[in-house]
């Protein structure tokens, strides 16, 4: 069951990490999600693992490692997490294979905050509409792989 929405901001550049956090922190909208930040892949996974985010908006460019590997991988483990890349203008083609890997939406920089607002809002709605449902889906397949890992 979904208690709250947790949104992880995935880019190497604090300054635009800060920007979003600050920008969603003073929107009416978000007063009931909690954001968290990772400045590259490893610690990204391990924000993941730790906090179960529902929302990843990730850049596609890392310093550690590939934007589009830690969706494929991520959506492999995690399928309830909608992913929104972030991505310049020359990386429009990676934000495309990105949705093939199961990303939502993608927005691309220089970010247009209000634009960002309304494809996280519509993510939230996704993951209150039907997160709860793939959720339940998730720990209960997983309950079931556990049993027979003990078997």
């Amino acid at each position: 069951m979904i208690d709250s929405i947790r949104i992880l901001i995935v880019d190497d550049e604090p300054e635009i990490r800060n920007a979003i956090e600050r920008y969603m922190a003073f929107q009416s909208a978000f007063q009931e999600v909690e954001i968290l930040q990772a400045g590259g892949f490893e610690e990204a996974l391990a924000r993941l693992e730790e906090f179960s985010p529902l929302i990843v908006l990730q850049d596609i460019n890392l310093p550690d490692g590939n934007g589009l590997q830690f969706i494929r991988q991520t959506k492999k483990k995690y399928p309830m997490v909608q992913f929104i890349v972030i991505t310049g203008a020359s990386d429009l083609d990676r934000a495309m294979e990105a949705m093939t890997y199961g990303a939502a939406d993608y927005i691309r920089k220089p970010l247009d905050m209000t634009m960002l607002a309304t494809v996280v809002q519509e993510a939230i709605t996704r993951c209150r509409r039907w997160g709860a449902l793939l959720w339940d889906e998730y720990t209960a397949e997983n309950d079931s792989l556990n049993e027979v890992e003990c078997v």
